[in-house]
């Protein structure tokens, strides 16, 4: 930054005379910028108007250029009167580069904002990208979750092959369950012995008002699978046969998970509105089929209910 020695404005940049070593704009220097950038190295010979005028020509030059030098002092004498209005307008040109400043300085503040909105828009732009790839993500995401469900599932109800679920009996003070599934082992003609039980316990229900049902666990898969078969042949399924006073049937079953039980649910639902005739549970699966002459099929989850 320097003061310009003819106008005393500050300025970047400018001209250098050679022989004063004053700094003058170029407005003031009487070259433009353009020129003075060809100089090249001629600029270190540059020199200002005033040590132009100033240089004490040789007697020879004086005497055989005299003529021409009072035409050329008479013709610049023209033109400082014609330019003498002029400095009134220096004024104006200090407003004007004090508000081009001030506008230098607000185009650099709005440079800043564009630069920190458009680091913005790359975070949000980033951000956009990691969301889409997680959303490819989320299909296989949730046919993993599925899969993994449903063997969850298949787990929980391999866990229960070996069980009986029987409902319907009416809980009484000082049961003998043991007992109670003899009587059903012989009223459907299978006999057994306590050894080929693991165990026989109520289990609480979620349905209210509900007796509990009975679950007996075989220690034989096969043992289970015909007990389960003889007993729904077995008509005389009635609580009066084991005793009760009450009327009514009791009724055996595969030990299904609770998702089992209402998949079970939503099926012989579906299956009344669509007019199946067979939505059945054989060896704890739950089969359908619509008539005699259809294929038979298994539902595993809600998924397959569709096939109803």
């Amino acid at each position: 930054m320097f003061n310009c020695a003819s106008c005393g404005t500050k300025h970047t940049d400018g001209a250098v005379c050679s022989t004063c070593k004053q700094h003058y704009d170029f407005q003031c220097s009487g070259v433009t910028e353009a020129g003075y950038r060809k100089l090249g190295d001629r600029k270190n010979a540059w020199r200002c108007l005033k040590c132009k005028s100033n240089q004490s020509p040789s007697p020879a030059a004086t005497s055989s250029n005299s003529s021409q030098l009072d035409k050329v002092q008479e013709q610049l004498n023209k033109i400082m009167i014609k330019l003498a209005p002029l400095a009134s307008l220096v004024e104006d040109v200090k407003l004007i580069k004090c508000e081009l400043g001030e506008l230098k300085d607000s185009l650099g503040m709005a440079h800043d904002m564009i630069s920190n909105f458009t680091d913005k828009m790359q975070t949000i732009e980033a951000k956009i990208e990691v969301l889409n790839k997680s959303s490819d993500e989320i299909p296989v995401l949730r046919a993993e979750i599925t899969r993994l469900n449903q063997e969850i599932q298949d787990r929980d109800q391999w866990a229960r092959a070996n069980n009986v679920e029987v409902r319907g009996i009416p809980l009484r003070k000082n049961e003998n369950l043991y007992e109670i599934i003899q009587q059903i082992g012989r009223l459907c003609e299978f006999p057994f012995n306590k050894e080929s039980i693991n165990y026989i316990a109520r289990i609480p229900t979620r349905a209210i008002n509900s007796e509990k049902p009975i679950i007996v666990a075989f220690n034989s898969r096969y043992l289970k699978e015909e007990f389960v078969a003889l007993a729904r042949k077995c008509n005389e399924l009635t609580l009066s046969k084991l005793g009760f006073t009450t009327s009514g049937k009791f009724y055996v079953n595969d030990h299904l998970t609770p998702y089992n039980k209402i998949l079970l649910s939503k099926a012989k639902k579906l299956g009344r509105e669509k007019n199946f005739q067979y939505i059945w549970v054989k060896h704890c699966k739950i089969m359908a089929r619509k008539s005699d002459t259809s294929p038979i099929f298994q539902i595993k989850s809600e998924k397959d209910l569709s096939k109803i």
